[in-house]
């Protein structure tokens, strides 16, 4: 299996993460089976380009899980932008670098919510939790903080970090 570079490059949804979630696990059973058969087989990492705005969070959450039980190795690469949810599949990868000239974005979650008063508090009741995942992982992968999240959160805004900033954070390993 020579092709191991996938590619994240539009909004995170079913379609652009069912294709990376294939080969990921196209890849993993192909080097399973290479593991059974040589002795010294050594797994060749599967390199994730990321160029994307983010997008759905249950699917970005979906390809994550992926990513977290790969036994071969998962790279993620920042090339251009990882914002909002492309931010949290670039700190899924077992290493993690970016561009020079790389942008990472984080903001809290976000919804669109109508409908009648119950239908309303359960939404924001859900949004609550996936910020709450969104968070712990985020925070259990890096050098952040919760109080420098809250502090986003609290002022309502994007933060946009440099991959200088994202490498001082533990966001990335390392800037290419």
């Amino acid at each position: 299996m020579n092709d191991r570079t996938l590619y994240l490059f539009d909004g995170i949804n079913k379609s652009s993460v069912k294709t990376i979630v294939e080969q990921i696990m196209r890849i993993n059973q192909y080097d399973d089976d290479k593991d059974k058969k040589e002795k010294d087989f050594k797994r060749l990492p599967i390199d994730l380009i990321i160029n994307s705005n983010g997008g759905s969070v249950y699917d970005g959450l979906g390809l994550i899980n992926v990513i977290d039980n790969s036994k071969t190795p998962v790279h993620t690469y920042v090339y251009g932008l990882a914002a909002s949810m492309s931010l949290l599949i670039a700190v899924s990868g077992h290493k993690r670098y970016a561009g020079r000239l790389s942008t990472f974005m984080y903001h809290s979650v976000s919804t669109h919510i109508d409908g009648h008063l119950e239908h309303l508090k359960n939404r924001v009741d859900e949004t609550q939790r996936l910020q709450n995942i969104y968070d712990e992982y985020i925070l259990s992968k890096t050098k952040l903080h919760t109080d420098e999240l809250h502090r986003v959160q609290e002022h309502q805004r994007n933060w946009y970090l440099s991959p200088d900033e994202a490498l001082s954070f533990g966001i990335i390993d390392e800037i290419v």
